[in-house]
């Protein structure tokens, strides 16, 4: 008789797959760069007065939305697997196109700063305008570089970046406090991104990128254009959507709040957002390893589905059960503003979940449309609940709205989860369906084409 496993055999057999060695390396720098969030918040609140905290972080908030906004980064996961010995010029490419576009839409925000309240008057003149550009230019990078580090496979490397970079910050919003009390928060998240994108790039560019080209090569034909096209065209767009809910509304209700009030729904949606990790990480190593290996695609959905629900659920749970009382460690006003915000926002995880895996299977089947379609939904929807609440009720009603949103949503895409994550839920018939829109199509549809599964990988 055979013995049973023990945990660590079969915590060992867990990271021997790389759908959950990526996914947990990814879910590890979630927990880290959350703790560190709460250490830097905390400090923020104790060293900062609550309106200087709220009005830097709408310029951060801001400037995440405009360099996060043309950041490629689903594209990079998808394709860069498929590279081989173009990745190099293809993440370049992407550095290139994204920063740029990010200093146009940048600049789009800086002549239109009259419509967007109070919290952003202070960056009127050239050289507050000069640093915000140079802001959403390098955080457009750093956003890409996890998404490069993820599409490796090299997914381990992104905790270590975050971590230094969450230590780092906190020392420095430490250090400002009492020499630049007025703007310590914002130059405290900002210079360590610029001064990090030289280091982490000689590295990804010198050892990772080559190491990936060898072990690829010409085994696999690259993707062209065409299909790289099709591909952002959908996903992309659908891309925008859901940056836009998790960083376009914080600003639309910056502009509608005063800076102290912004200060508190600030640290309740930012918690709110780090339980959101958990699916999302999944749902990304998701879309690589389909892109690796698509003959096993409908195991990886089940244990992916599995997986998140056993860790969100308590997760959920807990943060709305002690937020009210967690908050007070940033003082009363957090708590009592933030913590109805933050119990909404902590049930809502739960069918954004269904919704963040849902999309993983459908880029991995290129289904792009689908993808802006749910996106856009629940941008839309969150949006029209933010513009039509009272101010006086907007931290509450946003929470809401969030929930009823996600709810309706998850709904809908549950049974086709379901389908996928069945044993006869493979490719087959997304296949014909994929390749009824062209020959080039299925090139890039279907990752269990000969010469696109594991062997063809790394």
């Amino acid at each position: 008789m055979s013995e049973p496993a023990t945990g660590r055999d079969r915590l060992r057999g867990e990271l021997a797959d790389p759908l959950f060695r990526n996914a947990y390396a990814l879910m590890a720098n979630g927990g880290l760069t959350g703790l560190l969030g709460l250490g830097y918040w905390l400090l923020a609140a104790r060293h900062y007065d609550p309106v200087d905290v709220g009005r830097d972080w709408a310029v951060i908030q801001s400037v995440m939305f405009v360099g996060g906004l043309t950041a490629l980064n689903l594209v990079l996961i998808r394709f860069i697997p498929q590279t081989g010995h173009r990745t190099g010029r293809f993440v370049a490419a992407g550095y290139a196109a994204g920063a740029g576009a990010a200093l146009v839409i940048a600049l789009g925000f800086l002549l239109t700063l009259n419509w967007w309240g109070p919290s952003f008057a202070h960056l009127h003149g050239l050289g507050p305008g000069l640093w915000f550009l140079a802001m959403a230019f390098a955080w457009n990078i750093f956003t890409q570089q996890d998404a490069v580090f993820t599409g490796l496979r090299q997914a381990h490397w992104v905790p270590i970046e975050n971590t230094v970079f969450g230590l780092t910050k906190m020392a420095l919003l430490v250090a400002f406090a009492g020499v630049l009390p007025v703007h310590g928060v914002g130059l405290s998240w900002m210079l360590p991104v610029m001064v990090s994108l030289i280091p982490v790039n000689l590295f990804i560019f010198g050892r990772l990128i080559p190491a990936h080209a060898r072990e690829t090569g010409p085994h696999r034909p690259p993707p062209t254009a065409g299909e790289i096209g099709r591909y952002v065209g959908g996903d992309y767009v659908g891309g925008l959507f859901a940056h836009a809910t998790i960083n376009l509304i914080p600003v639309i209700v910056a502009a509608q709040i005063d800076s102290r009030t912004n200060a508190y729904f600030t640290m309740a949606w930012v918690l709110g957002m780090m339980l959101n990790l958990l699916s999302v990480t999944m749902a990304t190593s998701l879309t690589v390893e389909g892109a690796f290996d698509g003959a096993r695609f409908p195991d990886k959905v089940a244990g992916a589905l599995r997986r998140t629900i056993m860790l969100l659920v308590p997760a959920s749970a807990l943060t709305a059960l002690c937020c009210p009382f967690a908050l007070q460690v940033f003082g009363p006003g957090y708590a009592v503003k933030g913590a109805t915000l933050l119990q909404l926002l902590a049930l809502a995880t739960l069918p954004k979940a269904v919704i963040e895996l849902y999309l993983g299977v459908l880029r991995v089947r290129s289904r792009t449309r689908q993808i802006a379609l749910i996106q856009a939904a629940r941008f839309l929807g969150t949006l029209a609940v933010v513009l039509m609440v009272p101010s006086g009720s907007l931290l509450t009603g946003t929470g809401a709205g969030v929930l009823a949103v996600h709810l309706i949503i998850a709904a809908a895409v549950l049974p086709a989860l379901r389908r996928a994550a069945a044993p006869a839920g493979d490719l087959t018939a997304d296949r014909s369906a994929d390749l009824s829109a062209g020959p080039q199509a299925g090139r890039s549809v279907d990752p269990s084409v000969p010469g696109r599964g594991r062997g063809a990988g790394r």
